[in-house]
């Protein structure tokens, strides 16, 4: 199942215009709306999908396997994140106070350990499902795709001085196969 040339152009010109969209507003310290923010996730998947089935050499079937479960574990992974940042949020704005709430900060602080057990619960699960669907090959595969897309996405957007890369936070919900 080898792509076009069409298609390789389109994926790459979506991302260069996703990742564009996401420097211009980062430039001009502009937070994304829900639906830019949704665009932009949304190419981001295509490319991968695109480049996961080169990578691993995915034939129609198993990409018609693999790719529902990737995607129905991203989504949760990405509800998780939206709660993660309310609570960070939360958090911030009790140290802003002159005086923080040890109590509040102590709820919030559970807040955000219980859902780091539910992201990893979710990589556990996906990656139990990912071992029906991929040879072992594939799976070791899968976590050098993923440490390389990241990278290549990481110098894409430094390269547009949109970020610094982050440093390894053990309990940051990463993608599947990353940790």
């Amino acid at each position: 199942m080898k792509p076009s040339r069409i298609l390789i152009l389109i994926v790459v010109s979506l991302l260069a215009l996703s990742v564009s969209y996401a420097a211009i507003a980062m430039d001009n310290q502009q937070p994304l709306s829900r639906h830019q923010t949704k665009r932009i996730h949304d190419r981001l998947r295509l490319m991968k999908m695109w480049k996961l089935t080169e990578y691993l050499k995915l034939d129609e079937e198993t990409g018609a396997k693999l790719f529902p479960i990737l995607n129905r574990y991203d989504d949760q992974r990405l509800a998780l994140n939206e709660e993660r940042v309310g609570i960070l949020k939360e958090i911030k704005a009790e140290f802003d106070k002159d005086t923080p709430d040890e109590k509040k900060l102590g709820e919030l602080v559970a807040k955000a350990d219980e859902l780091r057990l539910k992201m990893e619960k979710i990589n556990q699960d996906e990656r139990n499902e990912l071992k029906k669907v991929l040879s072992v090959q594939q799976q070791a595969k899968m976590l050098l795709f993923y440490r390389n897309f990241d990278q290549e996405l990481y110098r894409m957007m430094r390269e547009r001085k949109t970020i610094h890369k982050p440093t390894r936070n053990p309990h940051s919900p990463m993608m599947p196969f990353r940790q």
